[in-house]
């Protein structure tokens, strides 16, 4: 895992600027940092040394040092392609993964990363045609931000480093931040700042002749359903997430898995503990006290079960709070997914004795674990007929008050259904915004997309009849990759640690998109096929114990610690003169929440982390 940073530009800067823009990734690149330079392209590189740890120094060239290559993330399938392609005629100088991208490039062009397995974020310079070629690996586990103003081309794997170019502009981008209320996070391809863009999952960016062309390499299939059975589906799943997994394992470096005591993370570490053949690390943070959320019992039960080398990370609420200064630095951007902030303090934990981790993100989304997917497909079985265009409930509804409208099933009588599900999770439900926001909040964002309209556009790019194949598609493309993929690459990098994703590999989530919706959601059982394949490495009291996020105590520290924290940032000298929330506002929000009236937990947290954002990068911005 790395760090990578480069401009083109027909206007040459001092060394300086690729050194200060390289260097802001120190904490993803420990190891070493290198440098290309070569007419209008400038590449810089930090290495985390994880694959063929002396032999494969970057920015790697091409023998005849016309093509160069700087990359973030790890090719599974590398030592294939490495036949494949000595087959062809390359003559292999490293034993890593990177120079499988240059061969590659030689032989196939832009479709290399149809080829590649893993999770990338790479740029390629082709100096014989003055092309710059980056890629994103197919579900996003890995970032890249870019700006281009029409002459320079300025790119990085975190926003700091093309901030740190001094052509990029930072002005805020105020649809970017309405975004954000309505979701905690600011989905691709938007960042806060206008100029900066998000590359998509599965997206290239092609530089050529001064034209810069983003598109589209990989979707899954939906149509292409398996005529198996339910007994085949499970033998089958269950190797096909055997040979991810194994895929992963490939590493010069100590690994260990991170476990929550659920089946997704004790899955992965069964079969790890399986295909190595003995007892692995296992990580998992607790909360001392009596605190609403905490797992370390359940993990240390899985932890037992599979005799791992266990490690809990016991903290007091306090003590998890004294990171929260680095939050705002970790994610360059408003980011309000409050498992972030454990998530970091058990990656510096496990950094002590492991170099890569691997982790259960993706098993929701891939099998419908959300109880929110069955009430989803229950209640359109519903609204289907009520919401027929000759049914006389959708004018009705349209004509009720906001506040009993923004009901999820009245709601769902008026709009398209390609717009009836949103993601994960709603801070500010968009048809609040009129009472809620300024005017002038409202006008500088009349133009910009909301997340329903993202939502729709991945709805209704699913190739599929069912209802549940389209919801899944929806998160695949909005919460996963800029909500819980960028909180773990984040929270994880910043302490030099690399996390990988078994169920998000590109080939394994392909098999799943094949499978029969009711293999996931049977009855009121989510995962129901994946919890079959786990009764073969679990016990059955971990598979079926209900299920449980990996939080915190949110609602304890807002009206503990936090509490003048709230009182200092939402007042008259924070938030609220910042010209998004009308006079009051949110002072109404923090005293309903205080006498007991409404939980707005997870507003005020959004809106702390906001402020906290603005007095760190933009102290007097307003949209007054």
């Amino acid at each position: 895992m790395c760090g990578i940073a480069g401009y083109i530009s027909d206007t040459a800067l001092a060394p300086e600027v690729l050194a200060l823009m390289t260097r802001s990734l120190a904490h993803r690149g420990p190891d070493a940092d290198g440098f290309f330079t070569e007419g209008r392209a400038h590449l810089g590189h930090r290495r985390l040394s994880v694959i063929d740890i002396a032999g494969s120094p970057q920015p790697m060239t091409s023998p005849d040092g016309r093509v160069a290559v700087i990359f973030n993330g790890e090719i599974y399938n590398f030592r294939q392609l490495r036949d494949e392609l000595a087959s062809r005629g390359w003559t292999f100088r490293s034993a890593g993964d990177t120079e499988t991208l240059l061969a590659g490039w030689a032989a196939w062009g832009e479709d290399v990363v149809t080829h590649l397995r893993g999770m990338f974020a790479f740029a390629l310079w082709d100096a014989n045609t003055q092309t710059l070629f980056a890629a994103r690996d197919h579900l996003g586990v890995k970032p890249l931000h870019y700006a281009w103003d029409g002459a320079t081309l300025v790119f990085g794997s975190e926003l700091k480093a093309v901030l740190a170019h001094p052509g990029v502009a930072s002005a805020i981008d105020p649809g970017a931040l309405r975004l954000y209320l309505e979701c905690q996070f600011i989905p691709a391809p938007h960042s806060v700042f206008r100029s900066i863009r998000k590359l998509p999952p599965g997206h290239t960016l092609t530089l050529r002749e001064r034209a810069l062309t983003v598109r589209s390499f990989w979707r899954p299939d939906y149509s292409d359903k398996l005529a198996i059975t339910e007994d085949e589906a499970v033998d089958a799943l269950d190797q096909e997430l055997r040979v991810s997994v194994e895929g992963m394992l490939v590493a010069d470096v100590p690994l260990g898995a991170f476990v929550s005591g659920g089946i997704d993370s004790g899955l992965i570490a069964a079969m790890m503990t399986d295909l190595t053949g003995g007892p692995i690390d296992t990580f998992n943070i607790g909360f001392e006290g009596n605190v609403a959320v905490s797992e370390h019992r359940e993990a240390a039960r899985v932890a037992a079960h599979l005799g791992s080398r266990h490690h809990a990370l016991m903290l007091s609420p306090d003590h998890v709070l004294d990171a929260f200064d680095r939050w705002i630095d970790v994610f360059d951007e408003p980011f309000a997914d409050q498992a972030a902030l454990p998530t970091m303090l058990l990656s510096g934990y496990a950094r002590r004795d492991v170099t890569v981790v691997l982790t259960g993100e993706g098993a929701d989304e891939v099998f419908g674990g959300y109880s929110n997917y069955r009430k989803r497909v229950r209640e359109e079985r519903l609204t289907r007929w009520l919401a027929h265009p000759a049914s006389p409930l959708p004018p009705l509804v349209k004509a009720l008050p906001v506040a009993l409208r923004k009901d999820r099933l009245l709601r769902s009588l008026t709009e398209p259904l390609a717009r009836r599900y949103r993601t994960i999770p709603n801070v500010f439900d968009v048809l609040l915004h009129p009472e809620l926001f300024t005017p002038q909040f409202l006008a500088a964002t009349s133009g910009s997309p909301d997340v329903g309209t993202l939502a729709a556009a991945a709805f209704e790019e699913a190739n599929s009849a069912h209802y549940l194949d389209r919801l899944l598609h929806v998160d695949t493309k909005l919460w996963l990759p800029d909500d819980l993929l960028t909180k773990v690459d984040r929270a994880t990098m910043t302490h030099s640690l690399e996390a990988r994703v078994p169920y998000l590999d590109h080939r394994f989530v392909e098999f799943c998109a094949r499978l029969d919706p009711s293999l996931k959601i049977r009855g009121t059982t989510h995962k129901h096929i994946l919890k079959r394949v786990a009764e073969r490495y679990l016990p059955r009291e971990i598979i079926h114990r209900g299920k449980q996020g990996f939080v915190m105590p949110l609602t304890e520290w807002l009206a503990g610690r936090l509490s003048g924290e709230l009182d200092e940032h939402l007042g008259a000298g924070g938030l609220a003169r910042r010209g998004l929330f009308r006079e009051g506002v949110l002072m109404r929000m923090l005293d309903e929440h205080r006498r007991g009236r409404r939980n707005h937990a997870g507003r005020l947290w959004a809106m702390l982390i906001l402020e906290r954002w603005f007095r760190r990068y933009a102290p007097s911005w307003s949209c007054a």
